[in-house]
């Protein structure tokens, strides 16, 4: 399975999610502490071991679980990636991968929203050699909720890649709004998206 980019400089996508359990989701990752500063999960087959070290307290917490069919290890080995998890914040997990295209993006956003309560797309950057080294990225942070929305939406279902058919209108009707609103809300994104971006060059 891939983790990080090739020795011979090809670029590759950095992912950042921020995932919501399901009610009776009992990954060990999240049922240690509703905040952990750091966790380490390895899963190997059908079982995980896993250690978070909570925001608040002194010390790592240790527990074993379980890979099920609505775990997010699952998902994961499915693809074909490893899944870093960063942190938990209030019961959200905050999760890293790296990945080869926009594909297998949307092929890991589609299989967490089947078992999850909320999957949020928080940035994407291309990288590039063995170091991983950012050389453009996308922080959606910055969006309105509904400009987010949109902007998932529309990444997820592949509306920005030019061999995919889908029109704005499929994703206004997924939304349940009318094609010039979701117009407006991606046009708004983009522009903020790219201020951010030279911004960030002149910094």
């Amino acid at each position: 399975m891939a983790e990080a980019a090739s020795d011979d400089g090809d670029r590759r996508l950095r992912v950042d999610l921020e995932v919501d359990p399901a009610d009776e989701w009992a990954c060990p990752i999240v049922s240690q502490t509703e905040n952990a500063s750091e966790v380490t999960v390895n899963a190997v087959g059908d079982e995980c071991t896993v250690e978070v070290e909570p925001a608040t307290e002194e010390g790592i917490r240790r527990d074993r679980g379980e890979v099920t069919d609505d775990c997010l290890c699952r998902v994961f080995q499915e693809v074909g990636y490893v899944p870093h998890v960063r942190r938990v914040e209030a019961g959200s997990v905050i999760v890293t991968s790296y990945v080869d295209d926009r594909d297998a993006v949307r092929e890991i956003v589609t299989g967490l929203r089947e078992i999850l309560d909320r999957v949020r797309l928080v940035r994407l950057a291309v990288v590039a050699g063995p170091d991983s080294i950012e050389q453009a990225t996308v922080d959606l942070s910055a969006l309105t909720p509904k400009q987010r929305e949109g902007v998932e939406l529309a990444v997820v279902r592949g509306y920005f890649d030019a061999d995919v058919d889908v029109s704005l209108g499929e994703l206004a009707d997924e939304l349940a709004i009318s094609k010039s609103a979701l117009s407006q809300r991606l046009r708004a994104a983009q522009a903020k998206l790219v201020t951010d971006a030279f911004e960030a060059v002149d910094d």
